[in-house]
């Protein structure tokens, strides 16, 4: 039985790998550190009606994943500590942003 079911996922790996899908044996494999997580800068967003936001983004200007609508406005991501998205900004109604230090220990 054990070696019917061995039998059974080597044979969908196979066919996943070799499948036109984006299937890769080694991410299936190989684990998951610190290092690969994408990096958040921790910052304090200042916007043009004076409201401040404290969160987490990939990047101080408008992201690879953001989109910039005609007419300048655009939708950016703020994350949480773990990188999981919180909400959403204009990035058009940013004045700037306050990069804030990590503290050892935090996150």
């Amino acid at each position: 039985m054990r070696k019917r079911i061995l039998t059974v996922f080597c044979l969908v790996l196979l066919v996943l790998s070799s499948s036109g899908c984006n299937f890769s044996l080694q991410k299936l494999f190989h684990s998951t550190s610190q290092d690969d997580v994408e990096k958040l800068i921790k910052v304090e967003i200042v916007f043009t009606d004076g409201e401040k936001l404290t969160g987490y983004v990939k990047d101080l200007g408008i992201e690879q994943n953001g989109k910039v609508y005609v007419g300048g406005s655009s939708l950016n991501y703020i994350y949480d500590a773990e990188g999981n998205v919180v909400g959403s900004y204009n990035y058009q109604r940013v004045v700037y942003m306050k990069i804030i230090p990590e503290k050892a220990g935090e996150r």
